[in-house]
């Protein structure tokens, strides 16, 4: 079994720590002075402000631990592809028809790493070079909360060639590989 990364998604992880702190740190100055000068009614509304603010730092720190668990896994039989809390899914290699390096401008656009055309495609990058794995049939895969039926998957690995070589003996259409890897088909 291989294991390939997703891109680093530092431009969105460190935005979204300084929201998260930023949240935390104004709420908690804002509801201080009720806390302890206010009248009982002044002091009720700011410990359920104080909740929510527990509740909202709890949702971004899952959020946040989440964005790390990205990859897509090869082994003999299936391609595993795990992208942060939003996406699974689970495809047998023989399904796999074709795999290429692609450009997909002006067609995708990032929307936190995750973008879908709701028919047939899913995109799963944090920037970096895409690969195209299309598949024979239909597959049903759930993106939170939605369920499609994928026909292509987009993915931008760090180690795209390595990834392309650990699928290029599963692959029908070989075509459309680099020259190095077709030519090792």
């Amino acid at each position: 079994m291989r294991r390939f990364h997703f891109a680093d998604a530092f431009w969105f992880r460190v935005p979204a720590k300084i929201v998260v702190i930023t949240v935390m740190a104004f709420a908690l100055v804002t509801i201080w002075p009720a806390l302890t000068e206010g009248t009982p009614d002044e002091r009720q509304r700011a410990l359920f402000g104080f909740a929510t603010v527990i509740f909202f730092v709890a949702v971004a720190t899952t959020f946040a631990v989440a964005i790390n668990d990205s990859y897509v896994e090869v082994d003999d039989r299936m391609l595993l592809v795990r992208f942060e809390a939003f996406f699974t899914a689970e495809v047998p290699l023989a399904d796999i028809v074709a795999v290429r390096e692609i450009d997909p401008r002006p067609r995708w656009r990032f929307r936190f790493g995750l973008s879908t055309d709701f028919r047939e495609r899913v995109c799963c990058s944090h920037g970096g070079r895409l690969i195209e794995v299309e598949l024979r049939n239909a597959w049903r895969t759930r993106i939170w909360p939605r369920q499609i039926a994928v026909r292509r998957f987009w993915f931008a690995i760090r180690e795209h060639h390595a990834f392309l070589e650990a699928l290029r003996v599963h692959v029908a259409d070989t075509t459309a590989l680099p020259p190095a890897l077709r030519d090792a088909a």
